[in-house]
């Protein structure tokens, strides 16, 4: 028996909803399963063309401008789309990555870079879930959470701060599920891999591509959709998880050449 995924009636926030990469694509998604969307971002001109292309889904939108590092505003902008909208059912937390001084040799790392990727990638995350969670808690209503990691929480060369703050809002998620269960809010995560975004670029490069099983960097969409899984009853029983989506990049190289690292000469010898 199919199940339609539809999210009519209820009120989803995107923290991270504009800009034209994962956030936009996650909150149009959500708002064409019937939901109505509230958008955080911290450009203005981002918020109004979100607000937009909602509205034209025939959904309603609240936008609010803030700097996702700033506890109080952040704090102050998830209140003010719940006065809005109603409850916040569902929360997708996007605001994240690594910019371009972000990048360090661990032998060298800066430490005031160290403490703007925490902020950027954790640290807003953890106030955000916590705000929703509590709301729902003292509500008495079940909702779920999705969370974005990333394929570097498991060690990426460069950039160590970024995927230990994945990897620290990996664990932090994961103990949000075992905590809040009990009350009907699920928490899961995705794990992107290169993706075509404003930020990473959108032209497919072919040395990329080549490294990924499926032969193509990922869309925005591709995202989106596996976030509105994890937020819908599709994955009700789905809670506490990562969800890896990079076309098989973490699986290993595709193709079927001969791995570099085998060295039986026969093998070799017979494939090589």
């Amino acid at each position: 028996m199919s199940r339609a995924i539809d999210l009519s009636g209820r009120a989803a926030l995107v923290v991270g909803g504009g800009g034209g990469g994962i956030g936009t694509a996650v909150a149009l998604t959500l708002a064409e399963a019937g939901a109505d969307v509230g958008v955080i971002t911290n450009v203005t001109e981002h918020a109004i063309d979100t607000e937009k292309r909602i509205q034209a889904l025939g959904r309603r939108c609240a936008p609010a401008v803030a700097d996702v590092t700033d506890d109080q505003a952040l704090k102050q902008a998830i209140a003010g789309v719940a006065a809005e909208l109603g409850p916040i059912r569902h929360l997708a937390n996007v605001v994240g990555g690594a910019l371009a001084d972000d990048w360090w040799r661990t032998s060298e790392y800066d430490m005031a870079a160290f403490d703007r990727i925490v902020a950027r990638n954790l640290r807003y995350a953890v106030l955000s879930c916590r705000e929703v969670a509590h709301a729902l808690i003292e509500a008495g209503l079940s909702g779920s959470i999705v969370n974005t990691s990333s394929v570097a929480a498991r060690g990426t060369p460069l950039l160590a701060a970024y995927g230990a703050s994945k990897a620290g809002l990996e664990s932090f998620s994961r103990t949000m599920a075992l905590e809040w269960g009990s009350y009907g809010i699920r928490v899961n995560l995705v794990a992107p891999g290169t993706i075509k975004t404003p930020r990473a670029g959108r032209d497919d490069l072919n040395e990329a591509a080549q490294a990924i099983p499926l032969r193509r960097r990922g869309e925005p969409a591709d995202i989106a959709g596996a976030v509105l899984f994890l937020l819908s009853d599709l994955a009700a029983y789905v809670t506490g998880h990562t969800l890896v989506v990079d076309g098989g990049m973490s699986a290993g190289a595709g193709g079927d050449e001969l791995p570099t690292f085998v060295t039986n000469p026969a093998v070799r010898a017979r494939f090589g």
